[in-house]
């Protein structure tokens, strides 16, 4: 559930229920409008990057304020964590429970 948007995010807002996804989806280049791809080259998939998509910036440390890395774009194993829009998913909870929604993410993979 998106707990609060960062400035200039339109896309989400607070209380939406959301799942991450390792693979970004910037809906503009080639591969996020095809329909046989879904491999954004915007923002392609790097399982080396520790930091956000756009900038390579961390938004997440520790209470000592010491850098922490983000692990496969998401930081999905963790109870708060911080992702780009590309990464998000907005799921509608009367059409996807969120005990099954949250199997979209990495649930299952893992």
């Amino acid at each position: 559930i998106v707990e609060s948007v960062g400035e200039g995010v339109r896309e989400f807002k607070e209380g939406d229920m959301v799942v991450p996804s390792l693979l970004a989806d910037c809906e503009e280049c080639v591969g996020c409008k095809s329909e046989k791809s879904n491999i954004c080259a915007t923002f392609p998939f790097s399982p080396l990057r520790t930091g956000m998509p756009r900038d390579g910036s961390s938004r997440l440390s520790t209470a000592s304020g010491q850098r922490l890395h983000h692990f496969l774009n998401v930081s999905s194993f963790v109870e708060y964590t911080v992702l780009d829009v590309t990464h998000l998913v907005k799921v509608d909870p009367a059409d996807v429970p969120p005990e099954k929604a949250c199997l979209l993410g990495c649930g299952v993979s893992t």
